[in-house]
């Protein structure tokens, strides 16, 4: 019976309605399928969750799939798509890192140091002198805080404060005891050839920041992938369902036709051996539906993979039923303005066109690195002293204890190999990127060729395979009124039932090769997702 095609009896537990009420409020939880990331970009779906019809009564379930439902469901539920999700939640932590070159740093150090050590002073007493071994002391505390970071142009700045306390004991050339020395010190060390310039110290927040545009890329491709294998499934399935609707037919014609005989045996007008023809054609009618009922659990499982619901034990053990039905309606395309279309859509061929962006840029960075190091530094320090923390402070910014700073350092390595075999090596790779651009446009013209000349294909053969299922039904009819006025046999009529079944399979195989050509023309177009409304969009703050 048709019915268990779609459904399967089963006993329904007060379990199995618990775990089935909980799996059909999470499947029909409505709002925007969300692949965004917390920081510092999102990506995000703007099409609505699938709305996915589960049926049920007391002795049956089932699932109720359209062919947008089944996309929208693998998108939200494919592993491939949850791994590439994350990549690109990962890729927005690279640009951090980079950025991050460029947060200043504090640091503040302190040490102590006592040391006590024998001296050997002369003691004269009356007219006598002799040696004494006495100990000096010394003390020393050192304070340090400093506050240094790189700014975008490759040079660093720091702002230093040190704070120094000497005591000696005996000191008899120390007017303060103890004293106390500080400085504060302003400095900036700018590389003028290798190291420098804006473009060279941001230049890796520009890579990172393509590789996040490459991992929204990668991700739209792998979106792009499910939906076609989504959509390639989903019409397999329903080949399989319409192959059995023909085979039932055909089997429904068999049945009549035996049951004719049986009248005609009956009334005595046919001999009994005419049935056993019949017979044979019911028989193998049965054979084609259970091949074609078992092509339908194969199809159907396939299809729930790509789905994803193997993870849920109610939804894996339920009948899908897919509702929409094939709809032939020829379309026409200009092949010049589809391929223009596919060079702009494709996000594969746009992940070329960022490696190749990102490889230029390491040429550049590696051409900066030939130079030879010159390094402009300078600064200016304020000194102060006094015989407490607060007089050394107030005497620090004195003019008169005011010093400047500049140097001027240069080198270069002999030979410089490594910076040279660098910047060869990355202006190969910069090479190869763009070869394998011009691949991957060739590779997408054959690919949207191919595709194109399919479609056209199917749609001839659609016209072809409709008139030849019309000529068949018409020798069916032509064979079943000759077979009335004892012109034809059983034999022929079951072949002409024969004739027509093939003819029906054929014409729901084209219809359906033309779908899925659809399907593959949207996919080598890179518009796919447009046709189900499914946006991937990119938070600007990137």
């Amino acid at each position: 019976m048709p019915q268990k095609i779609f459904a399967r009896i089963i006993v329904i537990s007060e379990r199995k309605i618990i775990q089935f009420l909980i799996t059909v409020a999470i499947v029909l939880w409505g709002g925007t399928i969300s692949f965004g990331s917390e920081n510092p970009s999102t990506m995000q779906m703007s099409a609505s969750v699938p709305s996915v019809g589960i049926e049920m009564d007391s002795n049956m379930k089932f699932v109720s799939l359209s062919l947008k439902d089944s996309v929208m469901y693998a998108l939200r539920n494919n592993f491939d798509i949850e791994i590439s999700k994350l990549n690109s939640k990962s890729s927005d932590y690279d640009i951090t890192i980079e950025k991050a070159r460029f947060d200043p740093a504090f640091s503040m150090s302190g040490s102590l140091q006592n040391d006590e050590v024998p001296s050997s002073n002369l003691l004269q007493v009356g007219d006598a002198t002799t040696t004494v071994i006495s100990p000096f002391v010394s003390e020393g505390r050192i304070a340090d805080a400093a506050i240094r970071s790189l700014i975008p142009t490759g040079a660093s700045v720091s702002l230093e404060y040190q704070i120094f306390r000497n005591f000696m004991d005996p000191s008899p050339f120390q007017l303060l005891n103890p004293s106390y020395t500080n400085f504060v010190e302003a400095k900036i060390t700018q590389p003028l050839l290798k190291g420098g310039g804006l473009f060279y110290n941001r230049s890796l927040i520009y890579i990172a920041r393509n590789n996040k545009k490459i991992s929204l890329a990668q991700f739209k491709n792998k979106a792009i992938e499910v939906s076609n294998l989504v959509q390639e499934a989903y019409w397999n399935f329903v080949r399989a369902v319409e192959n059995l609707k023909v085979a039932q037919k055909s089997k429904e014609r068999a049945e009549d036709l035996l049951k004719k005989n049986k009248i005609q045996v009956e009334t005595g007008t046919l001999p009994p051996i005419e049935i056993v023809d019949a017979e044979a054609g019911v028989a193998s009618r049965v054979e084609a539906i259970i091949s074609a009922e078992n092509t339908i659990k194969d199809r159907e499982d396939e299809l729930k993979r790509i789905l994803n619901f193997a993870g849920d034990e109610i939804i894996s053990d339920a009948d899908v039923i897919p509702t929409d039905k094939p709809d032939f309606e020829p379309r026409t395309f200009e092949l010049k303005e589809t391929i223009k279309i596919a060079m702009e859509k494709r996000p594969d061929l746009t992940e070329l066109h960022l490696a190749t962006e990102n490889a230029g840029i390491q040429t550049r960075r590696r051409k900066n690195e030939l130079y030879p190091a010159l390094d402009l530094s300078g600064g200016i320090r304020y000194t102060g002293l006094g015989n407490d923390v607060s007089d050394a402070n107030d005497s620090t910014f004195s003019e008169s204890y005011q010093g400047e700073f500049f140097t001027l350092a240069f080198e270069i390595p002999i030979g410089n190999r490594s910076a040279r075999s660098a910047y060869n090596k990355s202006k190969i790779s910069e090479r190869q990127t763009k070869i394998n651009v011009k691949k991957k446009e060739l590779d997408i013209v054959v690919e949207v060729r191919e595709s194109v000349r399919q479609v056209k294909t199917n749609i001839e053969r659609v016209n072809a395979t409709r008139k030849a299922r019309e000529l068949a039904r018409k020798r069916l009819e032509v064979e079943e009124k000759k077979y009335e006025v004892g012109r034809s046999t059983n034999l022929e009529i079951l072949r002409a039932q024969e004739n027509l079944a093939l003819a029906e399979f054929e014409d729901t195989r084209a219809i359906i090769d033309y779908e899925i050509s659809m399907g593959n023309l949207e996919k080598a177009k890179g518009t796919i997702l447009d046709v189900y409304d499914i946006k991937l969009e990119e938070d600007p703050k990137t």
